[in-house]
């Protein structure tokens, strides 16, 4: 990709992070005056942890917090490997690099300048997530597959009706849905230069 063009659609920048910090520099990040990006997926070192942000109460909840007794893993800066913020209107992602947090901010608004002067094009991806049951617990939804006996708690409202009760046409309604952006090179090829996570849906049968 094209310097320039790529300094237009990223912002990245270096961050001074202390585990009491964490939680609170992600809810600042993820709610400000100009966007408000209501997810968060967490790469940690013992599992991932799904979050979602409380505009009201400018608070984040996490899978651990709505369905303690499955031990998920908390959020922790001693165990993060890396973290995504996301919604319709962008995303943060933060990440160490050798012990050094970067973050990195991709806003709606610049990509799609960009693809309306055919700098960059776009291909949506929408990605089907583990779970063929599901129980709910306020904002979240515990999905488990009856496969693979996986369990993981996405911070979307889920009811049984998305759910199969017949064993023998299992149907995981949970999508998450990415957005991959392709640019071409010196001489001509396209490939896949950045990509970002923009929302959750469920999708009946």
């Amino acid at each position: 990709m094209n310097l320039k063009v790529y300094q237009q659609l990223t912002q990245i920048s270096e961050e001074t992070l202390t585990e009491t910090s964490l939680k609170d520099w992600l809810t600042q990040h993820a709610i400000t005056e100009n966007y408000q990006l209501p997810y968060l997926l967490a790469h940690a070192e013992d599992g991932i942890i799904w979050g979602r942000f409380d505009v009201e109460n400018l608070a984040l909840e996490t899978s651990d917090r709505a369905f303690p007794e499955c031990q998920f893993s908390c959020l922790r800066l001693s165990t993060l490997q890396q973290c995504r913020i996301f919604g319709e209107a962008g995303e943060v992602l933060l990440w160490s690099d050798n012990g050094v947090w970067r973050s990195r901010l991709i806003l709606h608004s610049k990509v799609s300048d960009l693809i309306a002067q055919n700098h960059i094009g776009l291909i949506p991806e929408s990605q089907i997530l583990w779970g063929t049951q599901g129980k709910t617990n306020g904002n979240f939804t515990l999905l488990s597959d009856g496969s693979q006996g996986l369990k993981h708690a996405v911070p979307i409202s889920v009811d049984q009706t998305y759910f199969s009760k017949d064993r023998n046409e299992l149907y995981r309604p949970v999508r998450l849905e990415v957005n991959h952006y392709f640019c071409y090179d010196s001489d001509g090829v396209a490939k896949i230069c950045l990509s970002r996570l923009v929302s959750l849906k469920k999708e009946s049968r």
